[in-house]
Order: structure tokens, then sequence, then C-alpha cells
């Protein structure tokens, strides 16, 4: 298998470079909260200055500013009011492409969750922006800041359970879904990025989706989806909301035997071969989300450092097939259509 692939180091690093930047969070729904409070801990650390908070609903003000030194509710304002080095936007995926293009002329550095866009024409054009006026752009892939997942991918690389053949990530929540879910957008990317990432960014060549659930509205709301890859790789990726119990997990499969990781729990993993099995315990548990935002705010303050992360291909990648999971289930709604009538 090959080992290319992006990679950090285990620890991050918070020089003197990171602080003194002043952070913007528009959206502050339930991840969006999640922002302020890592942003919030940064703050306490003395590694940013100030943290700025937008949501349209003014509902919002009362929890987020409890971490944030300001509120609004438009991004003119928060754009307007102040200096931003950073800002990350953490709003439903219809709106990102529009706000990323004009938040851009207002600083330097992008966080924007996943999916960067609805579609490849929309993360291209985000992304050509971004190399327009040099910014740095940073799209929330978290699970490749996750250590343990890291971790095991030198594992991998290292020959522990020799090629890896088969990736198995399920992500199951007891949650219910939120308003207009789409389990694609919201759950399979990240599954999607991480058997990529974990096949050295690998392109699947082929994708299918079953045990698909709707929701009354005709939202996709839990489903297998079944990614294959050039030379006999494969991924098996289920996801969805209303679970009985929450199922967060990912199996990698190799010609010798497997790895096995919690990615609710942050510094373990299981390795299992005909030999023996394993715990192998890590000392950090940094969260990804904190290091997240010190990649981001370092890249901001090194020039040399890369722009863009992921690299651009595989940002367009991941929706690239998240698109084309919402075509097959489209695909699939028009023929029981046609056979009804």
């Amino acid at each position: 298998m090959s080992t290319a692939r992006a990679t950090l180091s285990n620890r991050l690093s918070t020089d003197d470079n990171i602080m003194g930047a002043v952070v913007g969070v528009v959206g502050c729904g339930r991840w969006g909260m999640t922002h302020l409070k890592t942003l919030n801990t940064l703050k306490n650390k003395g590694m940013i200055s100030a943290i700025h908070a937008c949501d349209i609903d003014p509902l919002t003000k009362s929890e987020a500013i409890k971490y944030a030194d300001t509120f609004c509710t438009d991004w003119q304002t928060l754009v307007s009011n102040h200096d931003l080095d950073a800002v990350a936007i953490v709003t439903p995926v219809d709106t990102h492409h529009d706000l990323a293009l004009a938040l851009l002329d207002h600083c330097n550095a992008l966080f924007i969750e996943k999916p960067i866009g609805l579609s490849q024409t929309e993360a291209s054009s985000i992304i050509a922006k971004v190399q327009e006026t040099g910014s740095k752009l940073l799209v929330g892939h978290i699970l490749r800041f996750n250590e343990v997942i890291n971790e095991a991918m030198k594992l991998i690389s290292n020959g522990e359970i020799g090629e890896l053949q088969r990736i198995e990530f399920n992500r199951i929540t007891k949650r219910q879904p939120p308003d207009n879910p789409n389990i694609f957008e919201a759950m399979a990317i990240h599954g999607i990025d991480t058997a990529c990432y974990s096949f050295g960014e690998l392109e699947p060549s082929r994708l299918s989706v079953s045990n698909l659930i709707l929701n009354d509205n005709d939202y996709p709301i839990n489903a297998k989806l079944s990614l294959e890859f050039p030379g006999m790789k494969e991924a098996c990726i289920d996801v969805g909301w209303n679970g009985d119990e929450e199922n967060r997990k990912i199996q990698y499969f190799g010609s010798i035997g497997s790895i096995v990781v919690e990615t609710s729990t942050l510094n373990r993993l299981t390795i299992k071969t005909d030999q023996n099995e394993r715990v192998c315990v890590l000392n950090s548990s940094d969260l990804p989300l904190t290091r997240e935002w010190l990649h981001l705010l370092q890249s901001h303050q090194n020039s040399s450092q890369q722009p863009i992360y992921p690299q651009q291909g595989a940002i367009i990648r991941s929706v690239k097939w998240v698109e084309m999971a919402n075509q097959e289930i489209q695909n699939t709604s028009t023929e029981l259509n046609e056979s009804i009538e």
C-alpha cells in the first residue's frame, strides 16, 4: 500500500507566533458553540486575543456571549466592527459558498466546516479565491486531526497488520436529526475522507448506497455506503441518527490483522493479530478541534506552511463523492416513482 498522505506532527506547537490572533465564528449552533468553547480555552491560555461571534438567530447570544467577547446577528457587522485574522464558517452547508467568498475579502484565514460546499463547482470557486487573495484555508475534516487515527496510520505504515485491505467506518448517534438533514453531508463525508486518507489519498472507483432511510420530507437520515478502491480495497460506511446507542468506531483490516479505533476515545486503540491482541495508549489527548485551530493559526502566521489543508484535490474529492451519493438516491427515487406510475 502507498503510505503517501498528508501528515501532521503528533503535537502541534503553541509558540508565540500564534498569540494575539483575533477570531470570528459565524454560526452559533451546536457545533458552532463547540468552536467557541475551544477558542475560549485557547484564549485563556493566551494563544488568541479576542473572539467575536455571529449568528442570524439573536436567541443564541445568551449562550455565545459566555465564550465570545462580542455577538452580532450579521456577518457584515462582524467584519465592520473587528479586524479579524481568522473566521470560522459553522453554518448550514448551503450558505458556505457565498459566505466564504464574501469573508475572504475581510480576513486572511478561513476555517470552513465540511463539506466546503454543495458541489465541486462551489468548492473550486472558494479554493480559487483563496489562491487569488493569498489567504489560508482549512476545511473541517476533523478526523485527520484525531491522534488515535494518525497513530493507527503509523502502525499500518510500519506493517503491523500487513497490507490495508478494508475499512469499516461507523458513526451512529442517538441524537435526533437536525432540520433538513442530509446524512451524506453531515456524517458520511467523514467516512469518505477518512477512507481516502487512510488508503494514502487514493481515489475511489465506485460507490453504492444501501439501507437508506428517509424522513417524512425525503431527507436521508440513515445509510450504508460502500466504496471500492483500486487494488481490491474497500470501505464500508454506516452512518445515521436515531440510533439505539452511540457507535463511533473505525476498524482497519489488513492481511495479517486489524486495528480498532473508538473515535470517542482520544488516546487508545486496539491491535489484533493471529499472535496477540494489545491495547496502545497514547500519552496525549489533545482535542482534534483544538489541533485544527492551532494548525490554522500557525498557518496564518507562517508563510512557508501549506496554505490549504487538506490539499485541494482531497477537498474537492470528498464533495464529489457526496454529490454522487446524493445523485444515487435521486436516481433510485426516480426509478421507484416511475415503477409506481
